[in-house]
């Protein structure tokens, strides 16, 4: 590894485009060295709506992040989300005729995995992530090449998104002059930069709680077994307070940030707080238990449908480590506890970047744990930003090229399809 190399994250939320750039170290951690944080634009629940307003703040964040690393960004791991995803645990079966597990065997058990998922036309796989591999019906295997065996098992965890949707969001990212080198989860990004491996030998429920998603990822020894996206958040806190309150969205943003309490109970009956009604241009004094009481149901409603979410995945009861919160829902006062009662006591805490140096202290929040995350796992992969010196190579062409296929040609079949 060159001592320039370095590597980009491009977190494209609902509320914040956040990039980071960073070196990876000798000693495992990241120096941080630059970041770009914008409001997001032309995005709904990790969906591009407005290609023109997404690419001009796509294009933001990455300046603002060049200008401050005084590095150029030729290409970053970008993260997905939003309610077209999808997740499955799959297994896989071949026998071994020369009685040895080679490399290419491992290959070949996982493809058998990755065949067995039914996609829809729309759909594409995004992850295909080893869970287990189990030798001759003996399970727990880690690194099953070289061992003798006759039959090779395998089960993995299967992540799918809608083409469409991922093909937009790589266009508003080229648009901008940075190659998209991996599309990856976003809570596989933020469990990266906050779970503690003892957290996922035990097993632990990440809750992301975003702008326009609260994603979750659930890990059990030491693997991940269960992805979700809901596509209730932070956004729907604001509107409430927004619409409840008779207060513009900004202001009722502001509100939230600064005296937003998940629990009522936390709060006391005299305290004031001032916010400016729509139509009026004097502030008014309200008590802060009141926007705590028309925040907390909202937060409820989100961790139910969490556990709505892991009760029917069959995953609640895996969970020994307890649950670890991170975005910017997250810091809302008292969202810890309020966590932990709904989920039946269950220890909670709240998960920010960790291991970094350099700039650490401009990410250590937790709503840029899916930036460093990216960045992570780009630097772990040798996944480098600096621009190419030379054309890119087959497979920079063959990804170009499907996200040619999918956004430009495929549309115009279907029409032509569909007006014969």
């Amino acid at each position: 590894m060159s001592s320039e190399a370095y590597v980009a994250g491009l977190d494209v939320g609902t509320t914040k485009i956040r990039t980071v750039v960073a070196r990876p170290e000798a000693d495992g951690r990241l120096r941080v060295l630059g970041v770009g944080v914008v409001p997001a634009a032309g995005l709904a629940r990790g969906i591009v709506v407005d290609r023109g307003q997404a690419i001009a703040a796509i294009a933001e964040s990455v300046h603002r992040a060049r200008r401050n690393a005084s590095l150029e960004i030729g290409g970053a791991y970008v993260g997905i989300s939003g309610a077209h995803i999808a997740c499955r645990n799959v297994t896989g079966r071949i026998h071994i005729p020369s009685g040895e597990i080679s490399a290419h065997d491992v290959e070949k058990v996982i493809q058998s995995a990755r065949d067995n998922v039914r996609t829809s036309p729309e759909q594409e796989i995004m992850h295909v992530l080893v869970r287990d591999f189990a030798v001759d019906g003996e399970p727990g295997v880690a690194r099953p090449v070289g061992m003798k065996a006759s039959r090779l098992d395998v089960e993995v965890h299967v992540v799918t998104g809608v083409g469409s949707v991922i093909a937009n969001l790589e266009d508003c990212v080229r648009e901008t002059g940075v190659i998209p080198l991996k599309n990856v989860l976003e809570p596989l990004a933020t469990a990266t930069a906050v779970l503690s491996e003892a957290e996922r030998d035990l097993g632990v429920i990440l809750i992301d709680i975003g702008g326009g998603t609260t994603d979750v990822a659930v890990f059990s020894e030491g693997s991940i077994c269960h992805t979700a996206s809901i596509p209730v958040a932070g956004n729907h806190v604001t509107r409430d307070l927004a619409q409840l309150l008779r207060i513009n969205p900004e202001e009722a943003e502001t509100a939230k940030r600064r005296f937003g309490v998940a629990l009522a109970e936390l709060t006391t009956p005299d305290e004031m707080i001032q916010v400016v009604e729509l139509g009026t241009e004097k502030p008014t004094r309200v008590p802060r238990r009141l926007l705590s009481e028309i925040i907390q149901p909202r937060m409820e409603e989100i961790l139910n449908l969490v556990k709505e979410n892991l009760l029917l995945a069959n995953v609640y009861e895996r969970v020994g480590g307890g649950v670890v919160l991170s975005g910017g829902g997250s810091q809302l006062v008292g969202c810890t506890r309020l966590a932990s009662m709904i989920l039946d006591n269950l220890p909670v805490r709240l998960g920010a970047p960790r291991n970094l140096t350099g700039l650490a202290d401009s990410v250590s929040s937790p709503i840029f744990s899916t930036a460093v995350g990216l960045a992570m796992l780009a630097a772990a992969d040798q996944a480098w930003a600096m621009p190419p010196s030379k054309p890119a190579g087959p497979a920079s062409w063959w990804q170009a090229v499907k996200t040619w296929w999918r956004s430009r040609v495929l549309p115009e079949i279907k029409r032509l399809a569909q007006g014969a």
